[in-house]
């Protein structure tokens, strides 16, 4: 009884009766029997990013090396999606620095190369779902 309850319907079970459900046209049949975690990894990331700043204001070491080891620099999609950002330019790049500065406003300071080097990696996190998903929206529109 209880379990059960708990239980979420198919994301398939919240599509429109209208919207066809080939296995080509849905992100529900990419993502199906998948768990990729992307909302989790990236809320992680951008947590561990403040627990960091926020230890940098504070000038505790300690918890700025723990925020940084903490983060999720073994994440494989990540690592591959790394060279591919520092290389890109374009459309591309500015989709992500701009997704980016939506959530993180404020620029790395100079003198720190691990809050620098957090905030490529957080870039690069979401350039690989640009390129797996890419990103819509318009800075001008309303």
């Amino acid at each position: 009884f209880g379990s059960s309850l708990l239980r979420a319907p198919p994301a398939a079970a919240f599509l429109p009766r209208h919207c066809p459900r080939s296995p080509s046209s849905t992100m529900t049949s990419i993502l199906e029997g998948q768990d990729p975690k992307a909302v989790q990894s990236l809320v992680s990331d951008l947590k561990m990013l403040a627990a960091y700043e926020t230890a940098a204001d504070w000038r505790e070491k300690k918890a700025m090396d723990s925020a940084f080891s903490a983060l999720s620099w073994d994440d494989a999609a990540v690592k591959a999606a790394l060279p591919e950002y520092i290389a890109s330019s374009g459309a591309e790049r500015a989709k992500v620095d701009y997704a980016f500065n939506a959530m993180v406003p404020r620029p790395p300071a100079d003198i720190d190369g691990k809050q620098a080097a957090m905030h490529t990696w957080i870039k690069a996190r979401l350039f690989s779902y640009n390129k797996a998903f890419p990103f819509q929206f318009n800075p001008y529109g309303k």
